[in-house]
């Protein structure tokens, strides 16, 4: 891993961490808090708790972080999707390497990117972009069931898996059902069994035309966002905002004093009564003693007249709830009538006859068959054990069903008791109507009169009501008339007391409240560091990317950077222009911001801490020229030598340049036939392609042998010319020449013999007789290239068509 490498993949935490491990002047409490709020609002909640600290969680980190398990793609099989009918798939090589993926538009190579892009992260940029009524025809048109997708994927350490996404008949396109399925285990729902939720955001690997655009030409904050969520600086701006809530909440209890202690001055300033004059004080002095004047506050009880304490405890009756009261009587109720009459002497007779037959019985066990000491009559024999023993266990029964009739019965009267004994006096009060208390202490009063257990219920049931209603209308008058009551001292004192309790909860939260204060300071000052901290290796890495896709750009990249937050957050690009310094982004054209994009998008896919080991662009190059292509696929080439590269694009410069500057690559073709039937095939290299179609016409007997004649010159001068033009562009890519100047040369060369001394000699005009006769072949094929081209007769043989494969093969290999 490079340096940069190692700074982009590190940890937001420990960057963080070790930036505050040794600042002075800040109290460790503190740097606990910003560690705490980066990891969470669970986290800081838990440190400002002391539930869980930071400190506690956090162990050291002396072992080399481990890379992640990265993932290759094998195929891609789709059906009925998009623009593919019948199952048709696109296999992979999952290994670093680069595979293009060629095909016109509407042949369906596109559908396979998108099929992917669905399966991995279970939307599609482009359907989330567009109008509805594209976004509706995701479905083929020709087969349209049935419709699903295959993503196969090989994981470090783990059994082939296959991410599988499916639509039934009906199904509108987010009511997909997905799933996952690692070797032959079971499928499991969904892709989550592969840890992949975050990674999507943050290092998505998969990126179309319109995408690229879209990062750079959406709006300021689009490309904010995305470079943001990769390098964790949304955990910054979020850790700031939790300090800065917490601190708010945590201040709350301090500024309720204060404004309560303000308002306190002044109303014991303006009071007459020595007691405020003494409270005045106390609370005037720089640090207060909370607890003499919570004395003096509990201290004006003795001064209170002494109707203003019997309100006070009238306004504080218990009264029961009246769901409380019908909670008991229906108890009480279930009680009485599950008890028997005469109960008791039921009991009884049961513990005699209980008593007699265990005599009886023990004396069957001493003795044996016997007659009945009782009767005479009878035999104590085993049958009558049986019988006996029978008769105990059902009498037993009973005996425990009737004790616990008789407990239930016995606790739901004490609760029935307990309630009225529980009802406090309402005492007169010298002085004070209250017009409910003689209502009350009547209702109490009847409620009283306790009858017996069996007529208890009803009396709960008929008294109580009254003295609930009683009571509870007495309370309010009771209150009523000590806020009427209430003397110049009381709400002083109230007041006093409330503050006291507030000015104590503040006192506690102080120190947590400046530490919170240092911690949200402290963050918010390094913010901007740590943000371009993170972001240069992300920046340089684009400058370098930059550098191979500006090719023949007059734009320079210089800073990147991450300003502003909120509605206001933009990256902005800084650059110059011929050496003159401007806004990068405001002097791009097209093709230039195109560029831009995959240079800021391809650090963010590839990462190392990414597991995803593939990388995916749809229709790259669209709007860019020759020279910038070059440049692009020098930055496929450097990814390709650590991440799976794949490349789907319409257009066949892309293929051909992968040809011309001899760059490894698989090419792959995609074409549609009727049906929307999908072919997918290996492609060939061009000149060698027009070699084979000599091959096949020659081949061919049903082909006459005049119109064989007259096709295969033309034959040849293509896969000559397409061998060459290869070869040349081969030479000047070694040498650095540009695309434009390479094209310009070869376009100013009309003849096959001089294109062919052109691509050999680096000369047009220089003699090419040495070369022609250099090797068997060379000059046969040229032959039948001219001069069947220009309509003399030739006979075309198998012994031609080798001559014509062996100088190709040359031209290719050299």
């Amino acid at each position: 891993m490079t340096a940069t490498d190692e700074a982009v993949d590190r940890p937001l935490m420990e960057v963080v961490f070790d930036a505050i491990e040794n600042e002075q002047g800040m109290s460790d409490d503190a740097k606990y808090l910003v560690l705490a709020a980066l990891e969470g609002p669970d986290a800081l909640a838990d440190q400002l708790e002391g539930v869980a600290s930071i400190q506690a969680r956090r162990t050291a980190d002396s072992t080399e972080r481990e890379q992640p398990v990265g993932a290759f793609l094998t195929s891609i099989s789709v059906a009925g999707f998009r623009g593919i009918g019948p199952k048709s798939e696109l296999r992979l090589h999952p290994a670093p390497g680069i595979t293009i993926v060629s095909g016109r538009n509407g042949s369906g190579k596109s559908s396979f990117a998108e099929a992917l892009e669905f399966a991995v992260t279970g939307k599609s940029y482009r359907w989330e972009n567009k109008a509805k009524l594209w976004a509706d025809t995701w479905r083929n048109l020709h087969r349209p069931s049935p419709c699903e997708v295959r993503v196969g994927l090989t994981i470090e350490g783990s059994e082939p898996t296959v991410v599988g996404v499916e639509w039934q008949a009906d199904d509108a396109l987010r009511d997909h059902s997905t799933w996952t399925q690692v070797g032959n285990a079971k499928r499991s729902p969904g892709t989550d069994a592969l840890g992949w939720k975050n990674a999507v955001e943050l290092h998505r690997p998969i990126l179309s035309y319109d995408e690229i655009g879209g990062l750079v030409e959406d709006s300021p904050s689009t490309l904010y966002d995305a470079l943001a969520k990769l390098l964790g600086l949304d955990e910054i701006a979020a850790a700031e905002k939790r300090l800065a809530a917490a601190a708010k909440s945590a201040r709350a209890p301090r500024q309720q004093a204060g404004d309560e202690l303000k308002q306190l001055k002044r109303i014991c300033a303006e009071s007459s009564d020595d007691r405020a004059t003494q409270a005045a004080t106390l609370i005037k002095k720089r640090k207060v003693d909370v607890d003499a004047v919570l004395a003096l506050a509990t201290g004006s009880a003795a001064a209170q007249s002494p109707a203003v304490v019997g309100l006070r405890s009238v306004a504080a009756l218990p009264i029961p709830l009246q769901e409380q009261v019908d909670l008991i009587v229906g108890t009480l109720s279930t009680a009485v009538s599950n008890s028997v009459e005469l109960a008791d002497d039921a009991l009884a007779l049961v513990e005699r006859r209980t008593a007699l037959l265990s005599a009886a019985l023990d004396l069957h066990q001493d003795t044996g068959t016997t007659e009945c000491p009782v009767c005479a009559t009878g035999t104590l024999d085993e049958a009558w054990a049986v019988r006996a023993r029978e008769q105990l266990t059902a009498e037993d029964a009973q005996l425990t069903e009737l004790k616990e009739g008789r407990r239930d019965l016995g606790d739901a009267r004490r609760a029935a008791v307990s309630l009225i004994d529980d009802l406090q006096d309402a005492p007169d009060i010298d002085g004070v109507e209250l017009p409910s208390l003689a209502a009350y202490q009547s209702a109490l009063a009847a409620a009283r009169e306790v009858p017996g257990i069996h007529d208890l219920a009803d009396h709960l049931s008929r008294t109580l009501p009254p003295v609930l209603d009683a009571g509870e209308q007495v309370k309010k008058e009771a209150a009523a008339a000590v806020v009427e009551r209430e003397d110049l001292w009381a709400p002083i004192a109230a007041r006093l007391a409330t503050w006291v309790q507030l000015e104590k909860a503040a006192r506690t939260t102080d120190e947590t409240v400046d530490n919170l204060d240092a911690a949200k300071k402290w963050i918010t000052a390094h913010a901007i560091g740590l943000r371009n901290q993170r972001l240069e290796p992300i920046a340089d890495q684009a400058r370098k990317i930059w550098a191979e896709l500006r090719q023949e750009s007059n734009v320079e990249i210089g800073s990147i950077n991450l300003e502003g937050t909120n509605t206001r957050r933009r990256a902005v690009l800084k650059g110059s222009v011929d050496g003159v310094a401007s806004d990068a982004l405001a002097v791009m054209s097209q093709g230039e911001l195109h560029a831009l994009a995959l240079a800021l998008f391809i650090p963010r896919a590839t990462t190392p801490n990414s597991p995803f080991r593939f990388i995916v662009l749809d229709d790259p190059i669209q709007a860019m020229d020759p020279a910038k292509i070059d440049g692009f696929i020098r930055v496929l080439s450097d990814l390709a030598t650590t991440r799976q590269v794949i490349v789907f694009s319409h257009d066949d410069r892309l293929a051909a340049a992968i040809r011309q500057m001899a760059v490894e690559a698989r090419l792959v073709e995609v074409t549609r036939e009727a049906g929307s039937q999908i072919r997918v095939a290996e492609t060939l290299n061009q000149a060698t392609r027009y070699v084979g179609d000599v091959r096949a016409l020659v081949r061919d007997e049903a082909v006459p042998d005049d119109i064989k004649r007259r096709v295969a010159p033309g034959l040849f001068r293509l896969a000559l010319e397409s061998a060459a033009q290869q070869l040349f562009y081969a030479k000047q890519h070694r040498s650095g020449a540009s695309r434009f100047e390479t094209e310009q040369r070869w376009s100013d060369v009309k003849k096959t013999k001089s294109r062919l001394s052109l691509a050999v000699h680096d000369d047009p005009d220089k003699d090419l007789s040495g070369w022609l006769s250099y090797r068997d072949g060379r000059r046969a094929a040229l032959h039948i290239a001219n001069a069947g081209t220009h309509g003399a007769d030739v006979d075309v043989t198998w012994q031609s068509v080798n001559d014509l494969q062996k100088v190709v093969d040359e031209m290719l290999r050299s």
